[in-house]
Parts: C-alpha cells; structure tokens; sequence
C-alpha cells in the first residue's frame, strides 16, 4: 500500500484565468524578448490609428506595459531596489518615444521607420537590463558593453524628452521643472549601473539629484536663445553626457585630468556649434 500522497501542485490564480499560461512561462528569455518587443511596436502603431483625444492614454498604457512585460521577461532574478531601477529606461524609453511619434509627420514609411528603430531599441535595452540583473549577482563580461549601451540609449531618450518638452512652447520654468526629475531619473540608472550594489547609496541619490537640477537649470538658460528645438536637444543631451562620464568615472576612481577635459570639451564643441547657429538677429 503506498502511504505517501502528492499532493498536485494548484495552479496560482492567474495561471488558471490566463489560457496556455505554462506555454508563454516556458519561453526562454530571448523568446520573451522578442515578445515583448513585437507587443509593444505593435502598440505603437496602434497609437496612430487611434483618436487624437486617446493618444496620450495610449502612452500611458504602453508605458505601463512596458513595465510589467519587462517585469514578466526578467522576473527570476528580480531582487529589491532592482524593481525601480531596471525599470527606468524602459518606461521612459517607451514613454519618450510614442510622445515623439505625434511630433512627426503621419506617413506611413515615417512610421513604419520609427516603429522600427523604437523596436531595435527595445530589444537593446532588455538586452541591457538583463545584462544589469545577473551582472548584480555575480561578475560577467558584457557589463562594460551593456553599460555603454545603456548610455547611449538614455543619451537618446534625453534627446527626445527635450525635443517634446521645448515643441509645446511653455515658460523656463516649466521647461526647468519637467526635464529636471526626468534627468535625475535617468542619471540615478546610470550612476547604478557602475557598482549594480543591491541598495541605493546616499552618494548615488545625491548625484542624481545634482545631475537633476544642473540638467533643469540648462534647459531653464537655453529656454530664452532663439534656437532650434534639435540643437536644444543635442545641448541638453550633450550637457547630461558629460555630467555622467564624468560621474561613472569618479564611481570607478578613473577621474584623471584628460578624461574630465574630454567630457568638458565635448559639451563646449556642442555649446559652440549651437552659439553659431544661432539666429540672433
């Protein structure tokens, strides 16, 4: 007689309401990825179709998306401050861009283009946030590249935060008080990203916040030049680039004099080209 019973193991709530969940829980991690992304360029298209009233709802329900489909695409290894800070870049990398989309012409091959790029850099920053997540428990080769990586990215959605903020046309101080928490944000990641410590230090806090209110105070100057919203957007990204070189450096005590006047030199050749094309006249 057998005297041991196993009990069944009882399917959680949600995998009794969702059909053929344990299909989409078997996926590996690059199949969800690919998921992941075709969902969220689909819905970006998706923002096109829709009526101008419900656009920027949309936004916000693939900003929500893309949290909890990053959530479910790296979910093992999720730990702590990790919940914040991996998702970052994704949700204002999905935000950034589906804003930016209404500023472009609405043709098709302009669409199908952004869809495209906004689909590589998806991929890209799961790439780099899964990169980040297993690089925080144990060492791993890619971590420079993917740290690299995730830099450019938020170079990128730093750009195309600018460009909408300075499209609406409002007063420096609102240009100031909506770029600044974005910058702070985004350069919290980034300064992360050095150490990947499972806790946020009180230095990092305290760099993202000065990185914050400088980048805000940027914008606030620049709102009174009669420039262009691209060359705005280049300074701004350009100024926050240097800011956080200079910072990653510091974090990994590789701040010598030639990489501070790289940084500094970059962001003056960027000051200069937009002082040039200025129409001051």
């Amino acid at each position: 007689m057998n005297y041991f019973h196993i009990k069944p193991k009882k399917k959680k709530r949600f995998e009794r309401v969702i059909p053929h969940w344990d299909l989409l829980d078997s996926l590996s991690k690059r199949q969800r990825f690919a998921l992941q992304t075709l969902i969220l360029s689909g819905g970006l298209l998706l923002t096109q179709l829709v009526w101008e009233d419900y656009r920027f709802y949309m936004v916000g329900l693939l900003a929500v998306a893309s949290y909890i489909l990053t959530a479910w695409s790296l979910a093992e290894d999720i730990r702590g401050t990790e919940w914040l800070l991996l998702f970052i870049l994704p949700v204002v990398f999905t935000a950034s861009v589906s804003l930016f989309y209404y500023l472009l012409p609405a043709r098709w091959i302009i669409r199908l283009t952004i869809a495209t790029v906004f689909a590589i850099g998806t991929y890209a920053y799961l790439l780099v946030e899964n990169i980040y997540n297993v690089a925080a428990e144990r060492s791993i080769q890619l971590l420079r590249a993917a740290q690299s990586i995730g830099l450019l990215i938020t170079l990128i959605v730093m750009f195309l935060l600018t460009s909408i903020v300075f499209s609406f046309r409002m007063s420096f101080w609102a240009n100031m008080l909506i770029l600044s928490p974005f910058a702070g944000l985004l350069s919290l990641q980034s300064i992360w990203s050095v150490n990947l410590e499972s806790k946020l230090t009180n230095e990092a806090i305290s760099y993202s916040v000065i990185i914050g209110i400088l980048v805000g105070e940027l914008a606030m100057v620049i709102s009174f030049w009669p420039i262009q919203i691209s060359t705005v957007s280049l300074l701004v990204a350009s100024g926050f680039y240097a800011m956080v070189g200079i910072l990653q450096q510091k974090i990994q005590d590789r701040l010598f004099a030639n990489t501070v006047r790289e940084y500094i030199f970059a962001f003056i050749f960027t000051f200069l080209v937009a002082f040039v094309t200025t129409a001051w006249g």
